[in-house]
This record gives C-alpha cells, sequence and structure tokens, in this order.
C-alpha cells in the first residue's frame, strides 16, 4: 500500500525531489540529526505527510515527505492529527486575546463613566457646606434652593452674639447658575483621573445681598455691644504734671469690635452660604500706637529739652521785686504741639495769645478794679492813671528766649509803667491811700491791709469843674511848702492863691491832698459839708493829718478816689 500510494503521488505531483533536490538533501540531514518536530509542523490523518513553510530567498513553498523513521507511526508528541490553528499554519496568541479582552472592557467602563459624569458630580465635591459627591445636577439645584430657603447666619465670638437670617440679610441665590458652574469646572473625559481628588466648588457659590441692610443690622447691634466694651487707646506723649515732664501713656488694649470688619466677614460669609461665622481677635479694635513706638520715645526726649525752662516773672519795684507768674513745665506744655510723627514744635501762636493774655491782666492803667477795702467795704472803680503798662512784643521775646535756652531764675517783665505792687486778685498795688467821697474819708493802707492812717476830708464841690476826679491814681511828689493857684486872669494875676504846708498832687500838679488851714474844724467830721465848703477839686486836710499822711505815702503809691 505504501508503495502504491508513494506511486500514485508520484503520478498526481512530481516528488519535490526532483524539484528541489537541495531540499530533499537538507531534509534528509535534518530528519538524521534532529530527534523532534519543529512545532510547525501539522500531521495528515496517514501520519506521514508534513506542510512545513520554508523560507527560500524565493517565497513559502509546501511540500511532502515519507514518514519520518524517528517518530513510530509518523505521531510527533504534542501534535493532534488533523488540528489546525489558523489558515496559515500560524498559532493562536492567548496573551494578545486576553489583551483585546482587558481593553474592551476598559473602553466600555470609560464610556460608561464619561456618560455617568455628564449628569452628576465627581465624588468629594463640595459646594461650601453642602456635600455634592455624586449627586445628580437637578438634585443638587432641587437642595440648594431649599437651603436657601432656610438659612441663617450664625455670628459668635469676642463675646458678640447675633443670627441673621437670609431675609434680613437680604440674600437671594441662583441655584440654577450656581450649580452650572460648578459643574462647569468637570471634564466628563477626564473623569477616571478627576474622580479620586477632592473637588472644593466653594467659589462658585455666590448668592446676591442686600449690603446696606445687613451692615445697619449689624452697626447697630456692634454699636450695641460697644457701648460696655472697653475702647482702645493709641499709646501718647502726655504732660506729667507731678513731675513737670513728658511721658509715654500706654496704648489701651479694649475690647470694642470692629463694626466695618464684622460687616465684611459676615457678608462674605453669607455669600457662600456659610452657617457659622467665628469672631476671631481680628475684629477687635487695637490700638495703632504702641508704647515701643520708636517716634513717641524721640518725640518725648524732644519735648522735654522744650519744658526744661523754669522762671519766674517778676514786676521790677521801687526796692524790690513782686511775683507776677512762672513759667516752667505746667505752662510751656501748653504751648508744645505734635505732628504726626509726634515730633515735638513750639507753637509761638499759642504762647502769643498766652502773652498776651498776661498782658492784659497786667495792663492796669484806667481799667476797672474792684476789691475789698481793709474795712470791709467793696469797692469799684474806673480811670485814673495809675497802673502797669507792659511792652508786649519785649514780653513775648523774652519768653522765647527763656524757652529756647531753657532758662532758669528771674525775668523781669518789661514795663513802660509800673505799679507798686500787686497783693491780691484785683489789687494790683501794695500800700494806697483810699479817698472816699461818699463818706468824706481818708484811709492809708500798708501792703498788708494795716491802717496807718485815717482823717476825714473836704472834697470839691459837686457837679462842676470843681469835682474831684474819680479814679486810681499815683502819688505824683511831695512839696513842702507849696503855693496853689487857680487860673491866671487876662491881667496876669491868678484867680486865687492859697499856701500850704503839705502839698501831695495825684491829677498831674493840679488836684491832690493838702492841709487847709482856712477850714473850719468842724467841716472834717461832716459828711455834706463838701457841698457848702468844698473845694476847687483837691481834698482837704487838716494841717495836724496833713502833715502825718506827708511823712507816710510815698511818691508811686495809688490814691484812689470812689463815692
Amino acid at each position: 500500500m505504501e508503495g502504491k500510494h508513494a506511486s500514485q503521488n508520484k503520478q498526481q505531483k512530481p516528488h519535490r525531489s526532483e524539484a528541489f533536490p537541495q531540499l530533499d538533501k537538507a531534509e534528509t540531514v535534518a530528519h538524521a540529526t534532529k530527534p523532534s518536530m519543529p512545532s510547525d509542523f501539522d500531521l495528515g490523518s496517514t501520519g506521514g505527510s508534513v506542510n512545513p513553510v520554508q523560507m527560500n530567498g524565493r517565497g513559502p513553498h509546501r511540500f511532502s515527505a515519507a514518514p519520518n523513521a524517528a517518530y513510530p507511526g509518523g505521531k510527533v508528541p504534542g501534535g493532534t492529527a488533523g488540528s489546525r490553528k489558523f489558515a496559515d499554519g500560524r498559532r493562536r496568541n492567548p496573551v494578545a486575546i486576553a489583551a483585546l479582552v482587558f481593553v474592551t472592557l476598559l473602553l466600555v467602563v470609560y464610556v460608561a463613566g464619561a456618560v455617568i459624569f455628564m449628569g452628576r458630580f465627581y465624588p468629594n465635591t463640595t459646594l461650601g457646606n453642602f456635600d455634592l459627591s455624586m449627586k445628580p445636577f437637578d438634585q443638587a439645584v432641587d437642595e440648594l434652593e431649599s437651603a436657601e430657603k432656610s438659612y441663617a447666619l450664625s455670628i459668635s465670638g469676642e463675646g458678640f452674639s447675633m443670627n441673621i437670617t437670609a431675609k434680613e440679610g437680604g440674600i437671594q441665590l441662583d441655584s440654577d447658575k450656581v450649580i452650572a458652574a460648578a459643574k462647569g469646572g468637570m471634564n466628563p473625559a477626564l473623569w477616571f483621573v478627576n474622580m479620586w481628588d477632592a473637588h472644593d466648588a466653594t467659589e462658585n457659590l455666590t448668592a446676591s445681598a442686600d449690603s446696606t441692610a445687613l451692615r445697619n443690622l449689624l452697626t447697630e447691634e456692634i454699636e450695641e455691644f460697644n457701648a460696655g466694651q472697653t475702647a482702645s487707646e493709641d499709646a501718647a506723649i502726655v504732660y506729667d504734671a507731678e513731675s513737670h515732664s513728658y511721658k509715654i501713656k500706654p496704648e489701651v488694649n479694649g475690647t470694642q469690635l470692629d463694626a466695618e470688619e464684622v460687616v465684611q466677614q459676615a457678608i462674605t460669609a453669607m455669600l457662600s452660604m456659610q452657617d457659622t461665622l467665628k469672631l476671631d481677635d481680628d475684629v477687635v479694635i487695637e490700638p495703632q500706637v504702641l508704647s515701643t513706638d520708636s517716634r513717641l520715645i524721640q518725640g518725648t526726649e524732644a519735648a522735654n529739652k522744650l519744658v526744661a525752662c523754669d522762671v519766674t516773672l517778676v514786676a521790677q519795684l521801687a526796692n524790690t521785686t513782686e511775683d507776677i507768674t512762672q513759667i516752667n513745665g505746667d505752662v510751656i506744655s501748653q504751648w508744645v504741639t505734635f505732628d504726626e510723627n509726634y515730633a515735638p514744635t513750639f507753637n509761638e501762636a499759642v504762647m502769643s495769645e498766652w502773652a498776651s493774655a498776661l498782658v492784659a491782666s497786667l495792663n492796669t492803667v484806667g481799667s476797672t478794679r474792684t476789691y475789698t477795702r481793709g474795712d470791709g467795704k467793696q469797692v469799684s472803680v474806673s480811670g485814673g492813671d495809675y497802673g502797669w503798662a507792659v511792652d508786649t512784643s519785649s514780653l513775648v521775646s523774652t519768653i522765647e528766649d527763656a524757652v529756647t535756652n531753657a532758662s532758669q531764675g528771674e525775668i523781669s517783665v518789661p514795663c513802660s509803667q509800673t505799679g507798686n505792687g500787686f497783693t491780691a486778685p484785683g489789687m494790683d498795688w501794695g500800700a494806697y491811700c483810699d479817698v472816699d467821697l461818699t463818706e468824706q474819708y481818708a484811709r492809708y493802707y500798708d501792703a498788708k491791709g494795716n491802717l496807718l492812717w485815717e482823717s476825714g476830708i473836704v472834697s470839691g464841690k459837686p457837679g462842676g469843674e470843681d469835682a474831684t476826679p474819680t479814679g486810681t491814681y499815683y502819688l505824683k511828689t511831695h512839696q513842702s511848702p507849696s503855693m496853689l493857684r487857680g487860673p491866671k486872669k487876662e491881667d496876669g494875676k491868678y484867680e486865687w492863691e492859697s499856701e500850704v504846708q503839705y502839698w501831695m498832687p495825684f491829677v498831674g500838679n493840679l488836684v491832690g491832698l493838702h492841709d487847709a488851714s482856712w477850714q473850719p474844724s468842724s467841716v472834717f467830721s461832716n459828711p455834706d459839708a463838701y457841698k457848702t465848703y468844698g473845694s476847687h477839686g483837691c481834698v482837704n486836710l487838716p494841717t495836724d493829718k496833713a502833715a502825718e499822711i506827708y511823712g507816710i505815702i510815698q511818691n508811686g503809691d495809688p490814691v484812689i478816689v470812689h463815692w
């Protein structure tokens, strides 16, 4: 049978040994030296034919061969009679098949995920206090609208607490717009990357608010709260009267709240629909300038140099001085101002005002004086030529020099006219002679108010040019004896002449105190005698009393004539 089969094969198809003798030779060698067949061979049902695919440089060729003597029956281990993987002889690859299945599954999952996240949010997605994880967009809109209706902000902290509803705050929320903006940040095509991350869409949660209504509501509440709280104070440079120097007053850390800061935080919280707002110390009004500020330290040092002056202004009297006022730190501090950087400056305008006020109090010539006489009578009188006249410009210049040079000691007040002292408010004199026209009585007091002399008088005739002038005058001179004369007539003679022993003029050289020996002694005890026995304006005295006062009163002493 084998011979017949071989013969038939020869008739049907030339043996490849005839067409390719070189291959037969090679195959014979291969069979003889290799115990097993390559895995790419398929055996026929007869077990004797093979169809290897060979490459000889000219393309693939199929051929038949006799059974291999190395394998009994012509079977190769591992082979299956009649089985084929592919028509072209290639074997199936299980790895490739598995990979294809895996890729297909991934594609299905990817597409499914993309479809899902086209209509809902990623996991771990928040919108303010709202959890939108895996929620459909339309459900998120509904929940947001429901939350708006019941929304309220609870504010607390730093001792303050308050609840504000959405209506009170004028809160309005466009839920569709918010959710549209939130989902606009999603990319469903990249769901497989983004779904593992946390997503905060709070920036899209923007409501609108009636800021005016909210501000008014909060401001009113905070003002009421602040009324019972401690106000903060900046550190400052202050003058300490006890030490007569400038010091730094420490800052005060208060507990009052900054209404505008609370309003801004509340608006921000409500616009993002936060449930609570915790107030921290950043809403407390804090001092802006601290005691450690170098500007305060430097300013204090500079200011203390300005108040180092300590001088006493004195009125120069005949044989002594009278203290007028003291210029030290207590006074100078009123003239010191500080700029925005706490640098001290000497305010000349303020100092000049102070000096002018002092001058006004010292310039007493012709002023109205009210005082209490030694016997207790209240006296008020105006006019006259006695008093003090201060040179204002010289005084200002003197004070400026003293402050600049930190002078110490006494400085005389520059005056164009002086009195004889300052003894009490309203009394710019020391010893004085009081002439009471109502009582027709004269008294002389020393600077301490002791009565040294007194006498009845006769003054000038009332109601005319002979009336004794009222006012505060000063004694011009002493003269003894002296001839007193009236107006000169056309013939060269005087209307009247009277010789006196004690002449003490106080209104120029025309009106004065003097003895009047021609007057009856009784008139000096009669208060109404001047109406009949009145003088030409002088103050008539008994001769003995005139002699007494002549030896007591001093030139420059005030003579105060009043009713």
